[in-house]
């Protein structure tokens, strides 16, 4: 079975699109009430939506890819 790069990179991604979406929702209301959260929070929650864990350089491509 040949995919393209493209569904390679989606089946290989951690959270889809809208777990991504809440991440970062997460992120901003933690940032809203001067909470800003730490990489390991990050990781944290990531890890409790995607149902596994996520590396520390998962979290680093993360933020460098939402401008966080």
């Amino acid at each position: 079975e040949t995919r393209s790069r493209e569904e390679k990179a989606i089946a290989q991604q951690k959270l889809t699109p809208q777990q991504e979406d809440k991440l970062v929702k997460y992120i901003e209301e933690l940032t809203a009430r001067c909470l800003p959260p730490t990489r390991e929070m990050i990781a944290n929650f990531a890890s409790s939506i995607a149902t596994e864990p996520v590396s520390e350089s998962w979290v680093t491509r993360f933020i460098n890819n939402h401008s966080i």
